[in-house]
């Protein structure tokens, strides 16, 4: 008779039983009579293969995208212990939504409306608060930065005894911050230039330039540089200034993801490194403005 033991062994996953049968080497042929009484053999397959599946699933994906989702730059729920075990379990269902045009398009209606407003108020009531525009702030010097400056912005513009203003955006300068700049005597420069839109539309490195020596220049500070919101294109100017500057890449690029938020550039980044400064360099270093200085 043939000798048979099937003792099942237990394990965290289920996996086919393995059977054994010993058989003597002088036995060509015997009838075995065997009665089997583990687990269901074809169920085992199916998990097995189900596993094995899954298993190929981890192993062809992204594990960027994974750790991606672990810091909270996707939205989901990643199962167990944070693997995700099926791409699809990746959802950007409720990742917000934003629309970059927001920060380059230059809101005629919004702005013909907060002129109305200022006209209907009383303008010595308004003169007295300081209200710095958005994304306001000090480059260094006499050199600031900030979004599109609007009429509750006028007093806090006094303030800082502006000469100049220096404008990146491409479309006409409203009346009333025209009337404004010609009361306070501050002149204004407009390099009208398009954001950094993936994959054709790119700042232009000449424009840069030539705003460069035109807030470098002495006579024309304090100067206020600004786009439509102080993010991306002033952003992109100022990350040049600090690279005349001699600061870092990872401090330059640290400030602009500041001010850029939520939605910074690649563009961007990849324009403020890649600018070439020689010519630039040497026209201020030849008349005398650089370095930059606190006074």
């Amino acid at each position: 008779m043939a000798d048979f033991s099937y003792e099942p062994f237990e394990m965290d996953e289920v996996i086919p039983p393995q059977i054994s049968v010993a058989i003597p080497n002088n036995t060509v042929e015997q009838d075995l009579d065997v009665t089997y009484d583990g687990p269901d053999l074809e169920a085992c397959v199916v998990d097995h293969q189900d596993l094995k599946s899954r298993a190929e699933d981890i192993k062809n994906l992204n594990f960027t995208d994974i750790i991606r989702n672990q810091l909270g730059h996707y939205s989901g729920t990643a199962s167990n212990l944070g693997v995700v075990l099926n791409a699809t379990d990746v959802t950007t269902e409720d990742e917000p939504t934003y629309d970059e045009d927001v920060d380059d398009k230059f809101d005629y209606k919004l702005q013909k409306k907060i002129e109305q407003e200022y006209r209907d108020l009383q303008l010595d009531s308004v003169d007295t608060m300081l209200t710095p525009p958005e994304n306001f702030s000090c480059i260094i010097n006499k050199l600031y930065r900030s979004s599109f400056p609007h009429p509750n912005n006028f007093a806090f513009l006094k303030k800082l005894k502006l000469k100049s203003i220096l404008c990146l955006i491409p479309e006409a300068y409203p009346t009333l911050q025209l009337e404004f700049f010609k009361e306070q005597n501050i002149k204004l420069f407009q390099l009208g230039m398009s954001g950094n839109k993936e994959p054709f539309v790119k700042i232009s490195g000449e424009l840069i330039t030539e705003a460069i020596k035109i807030v470098m220049n002495p006579e024309n500070q304090p100067i206020l540089i600004h786009c439509n919101r102080g993010k991306h294109r002033t952003g992109c100017l100022v990350g040049v200034i600090r690279r005349l500057q001699q600061w870092s890449l990872t401090i330059i690029f640290d400030e602009y993801r500041k001010f850029a938020a939520p939605k910074e550039r690649p563009m961007d980044i990849q324009f403020i490194e890649l600018y070439d400064l020689e010519d630039i360099q040497k026209y201020c270093t030849e008349r005398d403005w650089l370095p930059l200085k606190w006074d």
